[in-house]
């Protein structure tokens, strides 16, 4: 047995028991690199694609062309390593048929991984049957590092062309903060408002970080806002507060 088929299954070994994800990014890449590099040490050549692409992320998003302008990387390591991206993408998109937008968590869990690099802010619609199962995933705008913006009538036109009956809105903060901004608050009232004179089930509007989410239908301001039992009212630090008040309807005239 040659020295590296050693290494090369001690760190099969810590896979299995461990999971990849306890493995560096370099580690990753270095175990990737077995399946067209045998018998021979990927290491030191995994450090340095690293190093030259920033992560992991980096490495899958080049073009065959680049990652050939790297010494050491084939025209066969290229090819490999430029598709991982494409492979995660159809993953992802298998899992996202299973799932039920009405299942604020399942929605989490499809869109992190998406959200999960972005050094900006991205919004992405997820549209459902009645019963609330996945149709398809749109991405509707992207930002930069603290905002987004959309033109709601834009997500009215994607709901009616693809023949929706309820949908998610989900975009990430990239501060890693989940909490809504002012901004936020404003643009569900004007989504809610929308879809509900067309008679669309407007399901959440999910914000995702890193390590947490909010939820508008979970923290109850959607159900609140369909039974006419909140107004909204400018707080003296900026945001939205959502005051219950029975009886009594939505004044939007300031909006």
């Amino acid at each position: 047995m040659a020295i590296h088929d050693g290494h090369r299954n001690r760190m099969r070994q810590r896979i299995e028991k461990d999971g990849i994800e306890s493995l560096q990014e370099h580690e990753i890449l270095e175990y990737l690199l077995y399946a067209v590099v045998p018998r021979k040490d990927t290491n030191e050549l995994a450090h340095k694609i690293i190093e030259i692409c920033g992560n992991l992320n980096g490495v899958f998003d080049q073009s065959i062309e680049r990652l050939q302008k790297i010494e050491g990387v084939t025209y066969n390591m290229a090819i490999f390593l430029s598709s991982m991206s494409g492979i995660v993408r159809r993953y992802l998109l298998l899992e996202e048929s299973g799932i039920n937008i009405s299942n604020v968590k399942e929605c989490v869990k499809i869109m992190r991984p998406i959200f999960e690099t972005l050094k900006y802010e991205e919004m992405h619609m997820l549209l459902g049957n009645s019963k609330g199962k996945y149709l398809k995933r749109v991405l509707v705008a992207k930002g930069n590092a603290s905002e987004v913006h959309c033109n709601v009538r834009d997500l009215v036109d994607i709901a009616l062309r693809n023949n929706a009956s309820r949908v998610v809105i989900i975009h990430n903060h990239p501060s890693n903060r989940p909490q809504a901004s002012f901004a936020d608050d404003l643009l569900t009232e004007k989504i809610f408002m929308a879809f509900n004179m067309i008679g669309i089930k407007f399901q959440d509007h999910i914000i995702v970080t890193k390590d947490s989410y909010f939820s508008y239908s979970e923290n109850g301001v959607l159900t609140d806002m369909s039974n006419g039992l909140v107004t909204f009212q400018q707080g003296t630090v900026g945001r939205l507060q959502y005051v219950p008040t029975p009886k009594q309807q939505f004044d939007f005239s300031d909006y």
